[in-house]
């Protein structure tokens, strides 16, 4: 009976562990496809799937081939309402939660373990997709809605209409306490576990110092080892030498006696030196920049930072010394100063004047200089050297002397020639030079100022670029005493050059286009707005290109004056542009009284004067910022107004220098009808970039050398001393939007700097109703005629005289048939026809 039940048992079905096993294969099965499904998703797929009849199916050709899912009809129906309805892809993690299951299932595993995991999987990603819709809803991240489903967006934005901004708050501290409870449902037994980790990784840190100081400690005790017995078989090895010295010191000693006396009368007449050829003046060279790079290395301690200082590293062979000095020198540069020098500096003088709490910029807001690049090649400069020396030998120039200055960005060779050679000699081989070492742009100096030897600027291969936090993080800059300090950039020498530009007193800037002319605009206003309070400096700008100066347009509350009926802080009109220079014109009268009723002599006295309470501010006395009008492109306003724009600037540039009115015009195009014989005479300070021929050097400098400028930048400063060629300094515009943004988000003055305005006299203008000259009529009919409003004209016309003429264009002006005087220009004319002017004829007589 037993053998037939056993029988029966197998035959008839499975062991209940097997259907089990099968259940869980099944389930996982399930899983898989599920998973499949919701990655293979499709927003498409949809719209097929619903298309599709049933006899589509088993139609090989049915649009049922058009599903990209994997599981096809099927898999798109499914992802469709998980991914697109619900949760979206973070529904995947019902697909790995149903596939624990099974393998639990498979496993035979109670089911008791996955209660508590799977409920916090379907919160978690319940969780997630709701902290991934309010990402999509308010920061459009990710750009796909499919991460996150419908349904997260809608439980993001009903939590977001029920608490706010707080609903991402209380997204990510849910998120953050899953995560916990996924590690271990005992908060504390985590944090006890992260405690042990960390006392655990901190005891084998120690263990591995304490192992590695063993180490160190006993290659030490090796290292003594070695050297105690490296001194002693020495000292055994000197004493063996020693006695063999002994030994065979009387027999030296008879050696040299005789070479004495056979050297004797050879002595007497000493040879004849042979004249150093140019491998040795080369070699010699550069044993001289050996001694002088160790006594710049005695004196500073600490150099600029520029990479040129790795000239260092090179190792120069030893030569024998003779009486030709000759060598290469590269500038060391300024001393940097600290980084809170500057800051700790401006925020004194911020003290110091309490009428607004300003801020200076701070030195961080520029950008540091690259560590790397910009380094001097030694062999090119070996190789210059000798294709000069070699040149000028074949043309039979003798040279005893060359010294090279190695400058940011051109190499300045010092030639100093035998007493019988002509220095025209030199000069009228400039062109060969230039072709010998296919240099840009080779400048000869004939001879150098305050030297008694001829210079050859040669430009470097490779520039060094030199960023305006080099200039102004300077002790130079930082503790000069000048007024209004401008440092432009660096010298061939690598010292910061800077001037005041109180002492120019007024600075003429000329340069083709793209050669760094509007930089150079951008540095001089960068140096002083780090340097002076709002309260002591304002800007009057003038850009007539409209676009170079509108980033100050920020600070104008702080630093700029202008017109009080100005519409914009930067003046880009021609005819506002003059109306301004009148302004300042009689702004400057205006100081000169001021002035003479307080007894000084110039604007500094005055304003020492005023801060002592010694100047009454009833009778008008007040407190004298400086003022530096910035002119961007003078060629554009002379060509529109003509003489209205040049008589301004001349009376200012002759006058305004005791009552701190300073101009800096710039112009590309240096021409005698721009840069005029009035203005060149009160501007003695003049730069110059490149420009394109000797002409416009010569208009500029009153001599040539800004046509040889290799431009970005090169420039040449003449203050009437002589020329100094230095490397602008670059300030990028970030670095000005970055300044101007940090000063324009402070409190500054209610606001900007008004200039007095400028009233129109029209007394001597007869009246149109009184004494009307008989032509006055066919003038109006002949200007109507024309459509043009000038004295010219009606002299033709009429054939009366210029000032009767000038009379009838005065009355045609007050009788409302002319406009008003534009200069140069003809007055534009208010009538159109005869009709209008019979009508305003008859109301004159009426009136009359």
């Amino acid at each position: 009976m037993a053998k037939n039940n056993l029988n029966t048992s197998t035959t008839t079905g499975l062991d209940s562990n097997r259907k089990v096993e099968i259940i869980g294969i099944i389930v996982m099965s399930i899983a898989i496809l599920l998973g499949l499904s919701i990655i293979s998703y499709n927003p498409e797929d949809y719209q097929y799937a619903k298309s599709i009849s049933f006899l589509d199916l088993f139609n090989p050709d049915a649009s049922s081939r058009l599903v990209q899912n994997w599981l096809g009809p099927v898999g798109a129906y499914l992802s469709h309402y998980l991914v697109h309805s619900l949760f979206g892809y973070t529904s995947i993690i019902l697909a790995l939660i149903t596939g624990y299951h099974g393998w639990h299932t498979f496993r035979r595993r109670d089911f008791k373990e996955l209660s508590w995991l799977t409920v916090l999987s379907i919160w978690g990603m319940v969780l997630l997709s709701t902290f991934i819709g309010w990402l999509n809803t308010n920061a459009d991240f990710p750009a796909d809605s499919i991460w996150s489903g419908s349904a997260g967006i809608a439980i993001s934005q009903v939590l977001q209409n029920i608490t706010g901004i707080g609903s991402i708050f209380i997204l990510s501290v849910l998120m953050i306490v899953t995560l916990l409870m996924f590690v271990d449902r005992d908060l504390q037994k985590t944090i006890d576990s992260v405690k042990i980790w960390m006392d655990n990784l901190r005891d084998k840190m120690e263990d591995w110092r304490a192992e590695r100081q063993l180490r160190k400690e006993q290659k030490a005790q090796e290292r003594e080892e070695r050297i105690a017995a490296k001194k002693a078989a020495k000292e055994e090895e000197k004493a063996q030498q020693q006695a063999k010295k002994e030994e065979s010191s009387s027999e030296n000693e008879e050696k040299e006696l005789q070479k004495k006396e056979i050297a004797e009368p050879q002595d007497e007449k000493e040879p004849v030196k042979p004249a150093p050829s140019i491998d040795e003046l080369v070699e010699k060279s550069e044993e001289e920049e050996r001694k002088q790079r160790e006594k710049d290395k005695e004196e500073v301690n600490t150099l600029d930072t520029r990479q040129r200082a790795s000239l260092e590293k090179e190792e120069v062979v030893d030569e024998e010394e003779d009486d030709l000095e000759v060598s290469v020198y590269v500038g060391k540069g300024e001393e940097e100063a600290d980084e809170k020098d500057l800051d700790k500096q401006n925020r004194e003088k911020a003290k110091e004047v309490p009428v607004i709490k300003y801020k200076f910029p701070k030195v961080d807001l520029l950008d540091p200089p690259p560590n790397e690049g910009n380094e001097v090649d030694l062999e090119e400069i070996k190789e210059n050297k000798r294709i000069i020396l070699d040149k000028l030998k074949r043309h039979k120039i003798e040279i005893v002397g060359i010294n090279a200055i190695v400058g940011p960005t051109v190499t300045l060779y010092e030639l100093e020639p035998a007493p019988d050679v002509k220095i025209s000699k030199i000069e009228s081989y400039s062109n060969d030079l230039k072709m010998a070492t296919a240099s840009k742009g080779l400048r000869m100096l004939s001879p150098i100022p305050g030297k008694s030897a001829v210079g050859i600027e040669v430009p470097n291969s490779t520039r060094e670029t030199v960023y305006i936090k080099q200039v102004i993080n300077t002790k130079k800059f930082v503790e000069t005493d000048f007024v209004l300090p401008v440092a432009f950039g660096k010298t061939i020498e690598n010292e910061v050059f800077m001037i005041d530009l109180t002492k120019m007193p007024h600075l003429l800037i000329a340069g083709a286009t793209g050669s760094g002319k509007s930089v150079g605009i951008n540095t001089i206003i960068t140096c002083l707005l780090y340097k002076c309070h709002p309260d002591n400096l304002k800007f009057v700008m003038i850009d007539p290109k409209k676009i170079e100066l509108s980033l100050y347009r920020n600070i104008q509350n702080h630093f700029l004056a202008m017109l009080p009926d100005a519409d914009e802080p930067i003046v880009t009109d021609t005819t506002k542009a003059q109306e301004t220079l009148e302004s300042l014109c009689k702004e400057m009268d205006d100081r000169y009284d001021l002035l003479k009723m307080a007894m000084v002599r110039d604007i500094k006295s005055y304003n020492e004067k005023y801060a002592t309470g010694e100047l009454d501010e009833e009778l008008g006395h007040r407190h004298l910022p400086y003022i530096v009008v910035i002119i961007d492109e003078l060629a554009d306003l002379m060509m529109t107004a003509g003489k209205q724009i040049e008589e301004p600037i001349a009376r200012l540039a002759q006058l305004a220098r005791a009552i701190g009115i300073h101009l800096v015009v710039a112009t590309q195009r240096p021409s005698v009808n721009v840069i005029t014989g009035t203005i060149k005479a009160n501007f003695p300070a003049r730069i110059a970039y490149q420009v394109a021929s000797k002409v416009d050097s010569r208009t500029i400098l009153d001599q040539g050398g800004a046509d040889q400028l290799i431009g970005m930048g090169d420039m040449l400063f003449n203050n009437g001393t002589g020329l100094v060629r230095i490397q602008n300094a670059f300030v990028s515009t970030e670095e000005v939007d970055e300044i101007n943004s940090f000063i324009g988000q402070q409190a500054g003055y209610k606001e900007p700097f008004h200039l007095p305005i400028i009233k129109e006299d029209v007394a001597d203008i007869p009246d149109p109703l009184d004494d009307i000259d008989e032509y006055f009529e066919a003038a109006a009919k002949l200007v109507i005629l024309h459509q043009q409003g000038s004295v010219s004209l009606l002299q033709r016309k009429l054939k009366i005289g210029y000032n009767r003429a000038g009379r009838i264009i005065d009355q045609l002006f007050n009788a409302g048939i002319v406009g008003p005087y534009q200069g140069s220009t003809a007055r534009d004319v208010l009538i159109q026809d005869e009709e209008e002017l019979q009508e305003l004829l008859d109301n004159l007589d009426e009136y009359d």
